[in-house]
């Protein structure tokens, strides 16, 4: 008698203890709704919700082999979150009708290392690009001088041949477009905090017709410049985490600013947009969210299987974007091969512009 009773309150025990994990990964799922200025430690459940998820469907299997009614668990937890899923996994049902007019866009952080043999390293980079039928090429990270730099404007340029290149100061992150298409002015988006991050838009003429292109490279992390580094020395390891967190909470309240003025350029723009880059952030975040609004993911309506597209840290990030205005394009195909020259993914992304909108909107 005692060990059923003992038994029944192990199973209520472990069921209460469920509830956690499974709060967890809803919250994580809704944090974006919450500036990380308020309550920036919640933001982590955004950061770790591929492990929360991985954690309630581990829950979920344990129930059903049990065959609980515990498992119920989960499930709400795991279907509040379809959302996100959908973000990361995705395939197109039904076969997507080519492109009339296509236009296709490359987003791009290059980490400012393409190859350690210069000549190279650009003919290849500039190969890729030419396989890709590239028209637009956002790159973040652009090299701030030296042969590298050179070395990639004179390859891209034989296929692309407008370009700006931007940052905030001399020293601090810098950022490249190059076109097929003329670029007709190009400015940067204010950002409210010290930053050596950067976002520009510039506007181009496609035959005609203006569109408005968002290359932007978002406040870091800074995850990789503070990895906890366990050791026996408890103190030590605690500091390590203290730093950590607070480095990450405070980046993150600088990207949600970031975000907030990119996303009052977006509302500026005369012309439909397309927004580029490394936002530094998943899609579970205010950042992402603020920006995306009613613009759409190349990925979650082109994209197939796993999406990620940060190369490290398990490859559980998704943290590189092209996004664009559903009135005016249409997303006809996502690209996101592994390359070697950086710790990212390019984003290739395919667009068809050839509508009825798409003319009385273009013509203004």
């Amino acid at each position: 008698m005692g060990r059923v009773v003992l038994n029944r309150f192990l199973l209520l025990l472990a069921g209460l203890l469920s509830l956690i994990p499974a709060f967890m990964a809803v919250a994580g799922c809704y944090v974006s709704y919450l500036h990380p200025s308020r309550q920036p430690a919640l933001h982590w459940l955004g950061h770790l919700l591929p492990i929360l998820l991985m954690l309630n469907l581990v829950i979920l299997l344990l129930w059903c082999w049990r065959r609980s009614s515990w498992a119920v668990v989960p499930i709400v937890a795991l279907l509040n979150c379809i959302p996100y899923l959908t973000s990361i996994f995705n395939w197109p049902v039904g076969k997507t009708a080519p492109p009339e007019r296509k236009v296709t866009v490359v987003s791009y952080n290059i980490r400012n290392e393409i190859s350690k043999n210069i000549l190279l390293g650009g003919q290849a980079f500039a190969r890729f690009i030419e396989e890709q039928e590239a028209d637009i090429v956002c790159l973040q990270e652009f090299p701030a001088g030296g042969a590298v730099r050179e070395g990639l404007i004179v390859e891209l340029t034989k296929l692309l041949p407008y370009y700006r290149i931007a940052s905030q100061k001399p020293g601090s992150l810098i950022v490249a477009l190059f076109s097929r298409y003329p670029i007709v002015e190009m400015q940067p988006v204010l950002f409210p905090d010290e930053s050596g991050n950067i976002s520009v838009w510039a506007d181009l003429d496609l035959g005609g017709v203006k569109i408005r292109v968002f290359n932007n490279h978002l406040q870091t992390t800074s995850v990789n410049q503070n990895r906890v580094k366990p050791s026996f020395n408890l103190g030590s390891t605690y500091e390590q985490i203290v730093r950590l967190k607070r480095v990450v909470e405070k980046n993150g309240v600088i990207r949600a600013r970031q975000a907030d003025a990119v996303r009052r350029e977006i509302d500026r723009s005369p012309y439909p947009v397309i927004v580029c880059g490394d936002f530094n952030t998943p899609p579970s975040s205010y950042s992402y969210r603020v920006i995306k609004g009613r613009l759409r993911d190349s990925f979650r309506v082109a994209g197939k299987g796993y999406g990620y597209s940060y190369r490290y840290l398990r490859k559980l990030f998704r943290i590189d974007f092209v996004l664009y205005d559903p009135s005016v394009f249409r997303s006809t195909n996502y690209f996101s091969p592994e390359l070697e020259y950086s710790d990212h993914k390019p984003i290739v992304a395919t667009f068809d512009f050839t509508t009825d909108s798409a003319s009385s909107l273009f013509l203004k």
